[in-house]
């Protein structure tokens, strides 16, 4: 049974990944250093502090890679769904033609 892509659902689910990637793209930049959230937080003179300090550094970087990779594999999402439904309209293309080319053999 042949496999059916549906351009519309394709376009929706588009739609939706883009959505989320502007979402992404005005969290990321306030993460960068010297926007709001990029500041290091002022953690004081006590024990806890260096502790405190790195466990801030620690998560930051983390969240700042993991937003990174999100968006790389939204991006990638984006790219193979579009690619999908190129080599679906390639595949409608060619049945067409084929079809066109059955009918012309058997009429002719």
């Amino acid at each position: 049974m042949a496999r059916e892509i549906d351009p519309e659902a394709i376009q929706e689910y588009k739609t939706l990944i883009q959505e989320q990637l502007d979402h992404l793209d005005t969290i990321i930049p306030r993460l960068k250093k010297g926007e709001v959230l990029g500041r290091l937080p002022a953690f004081g003179q006590l024990d806890a502090s260096a502790g405190a300090r790195t466990n801030y550094e620690t998560f930051h970087s983390t969240t700042w890679d993991n937003l990174q990779n999100l968006r790389v594999s939204l991006s990638g999402m984006m790219e193979t769904l579009q690619d999908s439904a190129d080599q679906s309209d390639e595949s409608d293309d060619a049945v067409i033609a084929d079809m066109n080319s059955y009918e012309s053999e058997l009429g002719g």
